[in-house]
C-alpha cells in the first residue's frame, strides 16, 4: 500500500470535503459514538474515500471514514483522562464508515448541553504522495509506521496516522509529542469493516 499524506489550511469546505474539526457531514441515519462513560467522543477528521482511493486503491472507492477519539485532554483539558503511550481502549476511539454519495449528508453543528456551538474551525484536507509536502504535520493514511517493536501490532496496516499539530483555536499535544495511529488487519481494510480498528499512541 502507498502512503498517502493529508495537508490541511484554513479554508471553507464543501459538503464532503475531507477536513479536520468543524462538524461532520453525515447522513441521516448516524449513531454519533460514544465512550466507555457514555460521553459523546470528539470528532477529529472524515476523509472523502473518494478522493483519497485516487492515490490508493486499498481506500474504499466511494464514501466517507469519520475518525472519532476522546482526545479532550491533549487539546488542553486537563482535567480529562491523559492518552498515554501503547494501546488505547477500544471504547475511547472509533472509526465510521459510510458507503454512500456526498449529496445524502447533511452539515450540521456541534452544540453543547445549552445548545451552544462549539467546536474548533474546520481545516480543510487535501492529500498528496509527496512527504516532504507536509511541513506543520505529519497526518498519513495508509503505507508504513515506524511501530515494529511490538508484536502484537504485526497483524495490523496502518489507516490514518494523528500527528500534534496546532490550528488558530487549538493545539493537539499527544504525551512526548507523539503519533496517535489508527490500525487495521488488512483483511478487515479489504472488507471495509472499521469496526474492529484499534489505536497506538507512539511516542519518542
Amino acid at each position: 500500500m502507498k502512503s498517502v499524506f493529508l495537508n490541511f489550511r484554513e479554508d471553507e469546505c464543501t459538503l464532503g470535503d475531507s477536513k479536520f474539526f468543524g462538524c461532520p457531514d453525515l447522513p441521516e441515519e448516524f449513531d454519533w459514538p460514544v465512550d466507555d462513560d457514555e460521553f459523546d467522543m470528539e470528532f477529529i477528521c472524515q476523509i472523502n474515500c473518494r478522493k483519497a482511493h485516487e492515490y490508493d486503491s486499498s481506500l474504499p472507492e466511494k464514501g466517507m471514514l469519520y475518525f472519532f477519539g476522546c482526545i479532550a485532554n491533549p487539546l488542553g483539558e486537563e482535567s480529562a483522562p491523559a492518552i498515554t503511550k501503547g494501546f488505547q481502549s477500544m471504547g475511547n476511539f472509533a472509526v465510521k464508515y459510510y458507503d454512500g454519495g456526498t449529496a445524502d449528508l447533511q452539515s450540521g453543528e456541534i452544540v453543547d448541553e445549552n445548545g451552544d456551538a462549539v467546536g474548533f474551525k474546520e481545516l480543510k484536507i487535501s492529500f498528496t504522495e509527496d512527504e516532504n509536502e507536509c511541513t506543520d504535520a505529519f497526518h498519513q493514511l495508509l503505507g508504513d509506521y515506524p511501530v515494529n517493536d511490538d508484536k502484537e501490532l504485526d497483524d495490523y496496516e496502518l489507516l490514518f496516522c494523528l500527528d500534534s499539530f496546532s490550528g488558530d483555536d487549538f493545539t493537539l499535544e499527544f504525551t512526548d509529542s507523539g503519533y496517535l495511529y489508527f490500525l487495521i488487519k488488512k483483511e478487515d481494510l479489504a472488507k471495509k469493516d472499521f469496526s474492529k480498528t484499534i489505536c497506538y499512541l507512539a511516542v519518542e
